[in-house]
């Protein structure tokens, strides 16, 4: 009888283990960030320095007469991905079909982090 009371608890733990597993295994955590919606290459300091779209716009590269126009280019004809630049800390963001709008734009975004260090949007908004 030993031996059946040793299965049926190994049984029970293995399913309290299966059902738990999708929260331990899931480590999104909720976060809301305040930052600019940029282009990798500026963010990143690919082709600028300091985070910023200064190099670009200075240069008179074709396109890139404000920030939200250097990040426009920079996503489209260069094959950057939007970006959310909080503080220094750089972001990849899991939805680019929206942020067109945001682009070069100051926003309060609330979603969750993926395991793969990518913020899944579930909130956009301009932040004045």
């Amino acid at each position: 009888m030993k031996s059946k009371s040793n299965y049926l608890t190994v049984a029970v733990l293995l399913i309290f283990a299966l059902l738990l597993a999708p929260y331990a295994v899931s480590k999104d955590s909720a976060v809301v960030l305040r930052g600019q919606i940029m282009d990798s290459q500026c963010a990143y300091n690919v082709h600028s320095s300091g985070h910023s779209h200064d190099l670009m716009m200075k240069g008179n590269v074709e396109g890139t007469n404000n920030e939200e126009s250097c990040t426009k280019h920079c996503v489209k004809d260069m094959g950057g991905s939007y970006v959310l630049l909080a503080k220094k800390e750089v972001y990849k963001l899991e939805e680019n079909n929206r942020l067109d709008h945001f682009a070069g734009k100051k926003v309060k975004i609330s979603g969750s982090m993926n395991p793969d260090n990518t913020l899944h949007i579930q909130t956009i908004e301009e932040d004045k």
